[in-house]
Order: C-alpha cells, then sequence, then structure tokens
C-alpha cells in the first residue's frame, strides 16, 4: 500500500478528501472526529471507540488509513493543528494569565468532585487502613505523585512506600499479597507500565487495587477493586500538565482527610512525632 503523506496543519481537510475511500466503520470514525474535533484530543481509543459505536481496532485501522501510525499519534497531529490556528493569548503577566489560570484549575477541581463518588472513596480509604502494606504506583508525572504521596500518608503511620520505575513496578507486584493495596495513578488509564502493574497485582499478587484516572473505561480499570475518576484537560501537545496533577493531588488529599478521622490521636500523634523529627533540618 502506498504510503500516505499528510499535508502539515491539515489533517482536517485531508480527512474530509480522503472521506470517499474508507470503509464503513471508518467512516462512522471519522464522522465524530469531524463533529467534535475540539473534544477527540481528550479522548482515550476507548472513548472515540464508544462514540463512533465501533471496536477500537476500526478506529486504529481509520488511523493507520489516514496516514498515522496509531491513535496517540493521530490526536498528537490533531492538537498541534488546532494549535496552531489559535491564537495565543498575548495578555502580560499579571490579571489576565493569573484569572486564566486559577479559573482552569477551579474548573478541574469543581469536575473531579463531580465525578468523585463517595462510597467509592469510604471503599479506598477502608482498603488502606486494612492494608498490611501500601504501594502507590506511577510512571512519568504521576511518578511525582506516587512520590509526594508516599511523603504524605507516611506520616500518618501506615505501611507506605513508592514505585515510580516501569521496571521494577511489575517486579513490587507480583510480590505483593491479597493483604496488601496498590494504589495506580495514571492519568490515561492506557500506559502500557502502569496495565501490566495493575493487572500482575491483581492476578498473581492478589491485591486490592485502587485506581486514580480520568477515563473510567481505560484499561487500567479492568483490575480495580475501585477506581476514583479525575478531571483532564490535557493535550496530547502539553503532556504532563498540571491540570492533570492538580485533580491527582486534590483525590489524594480527599483520602488523606478522611484516613486523618478514622485514626484519629493515633494519626495526630505520628504527625506530631515526624514533625518533631524533621525540624532540626529547619533553622
Amino acid at each position: 500500500m502506498e504510503k500516505i503523506i499528510i499535508p502539515t496543519g491539515n489533517v482536517i481537510a485531508f480527512i474530509r478528501s480522503i472521506y470517499p475511500t474508507l470503509t464503513k466503520a471508518e467512516k462512522k470514525v471519522a464522522d465524530v472526529v469531524l463533529s467534535e474535533v475540539k473534544n477527540i484530543i481528550f479522548d482515550s481509543l476507548t472513548d472515540l471507540a464508544e462514540k463512533a459505536e465501533v471496536g477500537e481496532t476500526s478506529v486504529l485501522r481509520f488511523c493507520r488509513h489516514i496516514g498515522y501510525k496509531g491513535f496517540q499519534e493521530f490526536k498528537l497531529a490533531l492538537a498541534q493543528e488546532l494549535d496552531s490556528g489559535h491564537d495565543q493569548q498575548k495578555d502580560p503577566i499579571g490579571d489576565g494569565i493569573t484569572e486564566q489560570v486559577r479559573q482552569k484549575n477551579l474548573h478541574i477541581i469543581n469536575e473531579t468532585t463531580s465525578l468523585l463518588k463517595e462510597e467509592q472513596i469510604r471503599e479506598a480509604v477502608n482498603m488502606l487502613l486494612r492494608a498490611k502494606q501500601i504501594v502507590f504506583f506511577g510512571v512519568g508525572s504521576s511518578g511525582f505523585t506516587a512520590e509526594i504521596a508516599k511523603y504524605r500518608f507516611i506520616r500518618t503511620g501506615l505501611p507506605v512506600e513508592a514505585v515510580t520505575d516501569g521496571h521494577l513496578g511489575p517486579v513490587k507486584a507480583t510480590l505483593m499479597t491479597e493483604s496488601d493495596v496498590a494504589v495506580l495513578l495514571s492519568v490515561s488509564g492506557s500506559t502500557v507500565d502502569m496495565v501490566d502493574i495493575a493487572r500482575i497485582a491483581k492476578e498473581e499478587g492478589k491485591a486490592g487495587v485502587v485506581c486514580i484516572t480520568s477515563h473510567i473505561k481505560s484499561p487500567v480499570t479492568k483490575y480495580a477493586d475501585v477506581v476514583l475518576l479525575s478531571s483532564s484537560r490535557e493535550k496530547p501537545t502539553e503532556g504532563s500538565a498540571f491540570t492533570s496533577t492538580i485533580p491527582q493531588l486534590y483525590i489524594l488529599d480527599i483520602i488523606f482527610a478522611h484516613v486523618m478521622q478514622e485514626l484519629g490521636e493515633t494519626a495526630v500523634g505520628t504527625i506530631q512525632k515526624t514533625a518533631k523529627a524533621t525540624s532540626k533540618n529547619l533553622y
């Protein structure tokens, strides 16, 4: 098959031009893309397949038909086209930019709140309180969140650690037992490393699995006992954006507050003890 070369910055126009040559299933995908251009860049492969009412393989075939290796490459090209056609905000540093960022972050927090269910939070908290070992897993920017979670929760006296290496993750997951809990942090829920860790922790280790992700039907949620949804409007062109980390930290802070409430004076005493241990490092 002759390699298709798409003119840079003309993804949408090219899809329209090649539309008659698409299969019936591929046309259904194209219809959704063309009608929801600005939203598609935030969707997962599963999201688009469901919207188009086709299988995920049909979405992948569509992407390859129009010249891309896969869905992520297609989304990146689409996002770049949208960015190039958008006039960047020229406000000087000050109220303009500050207010934009404030509004965006407030929207993300509010949207995350609307996605959370109290019973799921309670179940996650109970799992952590019963666990012999709690392991926060994350790679990339979610790895930093996992480390922050470890430093926060360890002060409660709970047995906590964090694994942020994609190769070490499966090793640690293999050693987990049914008395342990894995907390997986993955914005997309589709990272190969994280899906592998979730599968091993659940199927081989028989551990409890809590997943914090932005996509309810992503591959990683298949192995989760509890799924806590976070809002995310991260474009493919702005990977590791703060807008993805903020809702993760927000959810973890909610869980932390519940844990503190359940542990009561025990946790307060532990936090005071650990604070005293680190106070010598301050002037």
